[in-house]
């Protein structure tokens, strides 16, 4: 089993402060691969992870997990406890069902955002578009008044406990940081999460 992972991207993260969280990352064997210097792209990389996503981890035999969800979700079975994606039917569905409104509504739209309007990403993102961009940064906007309000509900995203939704939504905060984005210094409920949630040693960079 070896993990492909690039540092400082939002997916990769997403694995990376899951991993941390279970206290099992330095027992992890890792490649780090420079998506800056398309080295996800080369047909090496490609014969383990065919859409050239990152992270990838292999698993032997030609059998791999691309998706940082689906990775998370391996490893949560491997390592049970500290527990991070539910522990009954009910549980399980309402952190999956937070934790995808996170990735579609709100991680997705800074992604769209970051790819089609930040110069970093103008040999990557071909041809980048002004109105996409234009329009997901209005999503992401109207997306983070949502999660602020439920913040204001509940302790933490999914309910009382840390998730992975937490982990999603801290992964996307950061992200959103490249498009000078920083949505709790404006909202309060969100603010306050932050701090609780910035703290712990499995979210550290």
């Amino acid at each position: 089993m070896k993990l492909y992972y690039a540092r400082m991207a939002p997916n990769p993260d997403r694995v990376r402060y899951f991993l941390q969280e279970k206290g099992v990352w330095d027992q992890v064997e890792k490649t780090e691969i420079s998506i800056m210097k398309n080295e996800h792209r080369t047909p090496e990389y490609r014969k383990i992870s065919p859409l050239s996503h990152v992270p990838v981890l292999e698993l032997g035999e030609g059998a791999g997990l691309t998706e940082s969800r689906a990775i998370c979700t391996y490893f949560e079975g491997l390592y049970p406890e500290p527990n991070l994606m539910g522990r009954d039917a009910v549980e399980r569905a309402t952190i999956e069902m937070w934790d995808r409104r996170i990735e579609l509504g709100y991680f997705m739209m800074i992604a769209g955002w970051f790819r089609n309007s930040h110069p970093a990403m103008a040999e990557l993102e071909k041809p980048q578009s002004a109105e996409w961009a234009g329009i997901s940064e209005g999503r992401a906007r109207k997306a983070i008044t949502f999660f602020d309000k439920r913040l204001g509900e509940a302790e933490y995203v999914a309910g009382d406990r840390f998730t992975i939704a937490d982990i999603t939504l801290h992964v996307a905060l950061g992200f959103g940081k490249i498009v000078k984005f920083k949505p709790w210094e404006e909202h309060a409920n969100l603010a306050a999460w932050r701090e609780r949630v910035s703290v712990r040693p499995g979210l550290k960079i």
